[in-house]
C-alpha cells in the first residue's frame, strides 16, 4: 500500500526545476545556500589594535575593498564590501573600548565623587574648579537653645555650606573617560548638584552630542594612522 510518506519521498528525489516569471527565477523546491566557511572575527580593545592588524595584513585582505565602520563611541568594525553574487559581507575585526564605570545622573557621597573625578576624568576644562568647590563644602547640623526659665526655644539648622563664600559653578565642562584612550576625551557640559546630605551628582546636559564628537575623533585618528586607501564611515 502506497502511503503519504512514500509519495513525499518520491517528491524529495525529484529534480529541482527553475521557473522564470517576469525575469525572476523561482525553484520548485526549497533550497539552502552552501556558504564557504568564515573565520571568527578578531576582537581587540583599542584603536591601536585596528591599525596594527591592517598594517600587518596577515590575512592578505584586499585593502581597497575594506570598510571601517565607526558604529558608536566605543565600537568599531572592520568589514568587507558586499559580495557580488549573494550581497553578503564578512566581518574581520571588532574593536570594543572598555572605559571605566562612571556614576552620572545620580548622587554619590562626596568622598567617592572626589575619587571618581580625579581618577576617571581627564584633567582639562573645569575639573580643577569642581574639585576646589567640592573640597570647600561641609555638612552643618547646628542646634541652638534658649531658656529663660519659663519658655524654652529650640532652633535647628541642617544643610550644606561652603567653608568660605563661593558659588558652585554651573554648568561645568568636563571630560570623563568614555571612549578609546588613543583619542582626546570629548568635553561636554554637566549640571553639578549637591543634595541636603552633602551628596554630589553630575547630570549630563548635552543630549548625547559628545558621542558624535567621539565618533568623529575616532575617524580622524584612523585616517591619520592608516593613510589613504581605506573607506572609513562614522
Amino acid at each position: 500500500m502506497i502511503d503519504r510518506s512514500f509519495l513525499e519521498k518520491i517528491e524529495e528525489m525529484a529534480d529541482v526545476e527553475l521557473i522564470e516569471v517576469r525575469n525572476i527565477q523561482y525553484a520548485t523546491k526549497e533550497l539552502w545556500r552552501v556558504d564557504n566557511p568564515k573565520p571568527a572575527k578578531v576582537k581587540v580593545k583599542s584603536l591601536t589594535g585596528i591599525v596594527d592588524y591592517l598594517k600587518a595584513n596577515v590575512d592578505d585582505l584586499i585593502i581597497d575593498g575594506i570598510i571601517i565602520h565607526v558604529e558608536d563611541h566605543a565600537t568599531v568594525w572592520v568589514m568587507s564590501g558586499l559580495e557580488k553574487d549573494h550581497r553578503d559581507r564578512e566581518f574581520y575585526l571588532m574593536a570594543k573600548a572598555e572605559p571605566p564605570e562612571i556614576r552620572l545622573n545620580t548622587f554619590t557621597d562626596r568622598e567617592s565623587f572626589n575619587i571618581m573625578l580625579q581618577s576617571r576624568f581627564a584633567d582639562v576644562a573645569d575639573r580643577a574648579d569642581v574639585l576646589r568647590s567640592i573640597g570647600k563644602m561641609r555638612y552643618e547640623n547646628e542646634v541652638k537653645m534658649e531658656d529663660d526659665g519659663i519658655t524654652q526655644t529650640v532652633a535647628s539648622k541642617a544643610g550644606v555650606a561652603l567653608v568660605r563664600e563661593d558659588q558652585i559653578p554651573n554648568p561645568v565642562r568636563l571630560a570623563p573617560f568614555r571612549t578609546f584612550s588613543e583619542i582626546e576625551q570629548p568635553i561636554s557640559p554637566f549640571i553639578l548638584r549637591v543634595d541636603d546630605k552633602c551628596n554630589v551628582g553630575l547630570f549630563e546636559a548635552d543630549g548625547g552630542a559628545w558621542k558624535n564628537k567621539a565618533m568623529q575623533s575616532i575617524k580622524n585618528y584612523l585616517e591619520f594612522e592608516l593613510g589613504e586607501g581605506y573607506t572609513i564611515i562614522a
